[in-house]
């Protein structure tokens, strides 16, 4: 099987992974991609795994290691200009960048984010960074502006039926409602705060059922959390714990945070529900996860907890220790958006110091190492952007060059190659683009040139190569061009005017090479045509 083929599929178990909530083991199979790609210098597969091991962090809840890959995928897919997987990337860190305590930066970031999905406009990416922002904007004490982007991202992702973004948006959604019910709260207003985790729960609940269906068990267990965690402020601890039991029942491995979160969750409802030994049992195990996890947040939480739990139970002086024990954690907690800021400095300094590989592998992938101009898949890129708009396409091929080759040796065939690919860049300047898409056959495109435009051009070019002196390279070295050119509106399809560019390229060769050809195979002489035709 080829490499690219075991790379794909290798690419395609890991994102199963990932969406059925296997975080842990989906890491770990796009950690061993990236070591074969970085091996390979292979820069758009490395961006993309960087990408799926920071979503894949942040789901493990592993922020700062998140915020690397995020960091390194951002920066690797802006150099290699795919604005929809930049989005993506820059939506990732920002939700990083709100998970290590940052929200101004990950605001910014965010929304830096979606105005580039916007301009994509492409309604995944587009729904995943509106997402991002409302999240941010539901923990910033905005959550009804973050309700009404994350209903939006649920539309988009009901009309693109993903069923799996459908159930994480319905899940944050839910969410803006219980940051929503808790300002009400502090406001006073228990009424509309009660009516608030009403709907927080409906729309948890629907989450649940998305989640169960598109098999993601990572969303589904923290939509059960977060059901369980309303329903025991609502009173209903009985509810609360059959849904705990059932989060219980998910097969996959958790990971230490959701492990301890569900764990605090469960003490929690317990204590609420008077069972005060089950209670101290599933507070001590959450503490204890997160004190051998050393994640600051889980351990305030769960000190809090258990002491409340342990005076609660009469055993003061274990309460009395623990409260200390909470206090020395918060005090440190304090601290620590100091200590994540520099931190991030830190990975960004280091993403700084690496840009230097990176932007060499980039260039790799996206340059003809012959000639140093656009390779095939950098030649790709570029049509795939201007899809929808109006250019025109040449194909641009050296005439008689296997006789070069044969004649004067192939280090002179690469250095007329390096020549034309210069001349070629030359003549085209700042109006287009020139490629090589393979042996002596190269590309050039025009945004928004008519026929005619690129037509002067393209004259312009196969003049200039004929008419330069190679006897430096060969006494008796002559080399000429033949050139078949397309112009679409913007409505035909790359593929159609490459077929067609190609044809005029045939025709200009059977007219006798050395010539542009840009006229339709019907406005040609009744011999050229008919030529064509027998040779098809």
């Amino acid at each position: 099987m080829p490499e690219s083929v075991t790379i794909t599929d290798a690419f395609n178990q890991a994102t199963r992974l990932l969406r059925s909530g296997d975080c842990a083991g989906a890491l770990a199979a796009f950690r061993d991609i990236y070591t074969g790609a970085e091996a390979n210098n292979d820069t758009p597969v490395m961006a993309a795994c960087l990408c799926e091991m920071a979503w894949s962090c942040f789901k493990l809840g592993q922020g700062e290691e998140g915020l690397e890959c995020a960091t390194g995928a951002h920066w690797l897919w802006e150099r290699l200009d795919n604005r929809l997987e930049h989005a993506r990337a820059m939506a990732i860190e920002a939700l990083l960048l709100l998970d290590v305590g940052l929200s101004d930066a990950a605001f910014e970031l965010a929304m830096e984010a979606f105005a580039l999905a916007e301009a994509v406009a492409d309604p995944a990416v587009l729904a995943f960074t509106l997402n991002a922002k409302g999240i941010i904007l539901s923990l910033c004490r905005e959550a009804e502006l973050g309700a009404a982007l994350l209903e939006r991202a649920v539309q988009l992702a009901q009309n693109d039926d993903n069923l799996t973004a459908e159930a994480y948006y319905l899940l944050n959604l839910g969410f803006c409602h219980l940051k929503r019910a808790e300002e009400f709260q502090d406001m006073g207003d228990y009424a509309d705060a009660d009516q608030r985790r009403d709907l927080a729960l409906v729309i948890t609940d629907r989450a649940i059922g998305a989640a169960e269906h598109a098999g993601d068990d990572w969303t589904l267990r923290c939509a059960l959390g977060n059901a369980a965690e309303t329903l025991a402020l609502r009173g209903q601890v009985n509810r609360a714990i059959a849904y705990l039991e059932r989060s219980a029942t998910i097969p996959t491995d958790p990971g230490p945070s959701l492990r301890i979160h569900y764990l605090y969750s469960l003490g929690d409802v317990l204590f609420r529900a008077g069972k005060l030994p089950e209670a101290r049992a599933a507070c001590t195990q959450a503490y204890d996860l997160a004190e051998a996890s050393s994640q600051i947040d889980h351990q305030v939480n769960t000190a809090q907890k258990l002491a409340e739990i342990l005076e609660a139970m009469g055993d003061t002086s274990a309460a009395l220790d623990l409260q200390k024990r909470f206090h020395a954690l918060y005090v440190r907690q304090s601290g620590e958006g100091a200590r994540r800021l520099a931190r991030v400095e830190e990975i960004r300094s280091e993403t700084d110091r690496l840009r230097t590989r990176a932007a060499a592998l980039a260039d790799q992938a996206l340059s003809d190492p012959l000639t140093g101009i656009a390779n095939r898949r950098s030649f790709d890129q570029i049509l795939n952007r201007l899809a929808g708009t109006p250019f025109a396409l040449a194909i641009v091929d050296l005439d008689h060059f296997k006789s070069i080759n044969d004649r004067h040796s192939h280090l002179v065939g690469d250095a007329v190659l390096q020549r034309v690919a210069r001349e070629l860049v030359a003549q085209l300047g700042r109006h287009g683009h020139a490629a090589r898409l393979g042996g002596e056959e190269f590309a050039l495109i025009f945004p928004d040139a008519s026929d005619l435009t690129a037509a002067a051009f393209c004259e312009g070019a196969r003049t200039a190569i004929a008419s330069t002196d190679w006897s430096d390279l060969g006494a008796d070295l002559v080399v000429t061009v033949s050139i078949g050119l397309a112009a679409g509106t913007g409505i035909e399809p790359a593929a159609e005017l490459m077929q067609l560019a190609d044809t005029r390229l045939y025709a200009a060769k059977s007219a006798g090479r050395d010539r542009v050809v840009s006229a339709s195979p019907a406005l040609l002489s009744s011999e050229t045509a008919g030529d064509i035709r027998r040779r098809a």
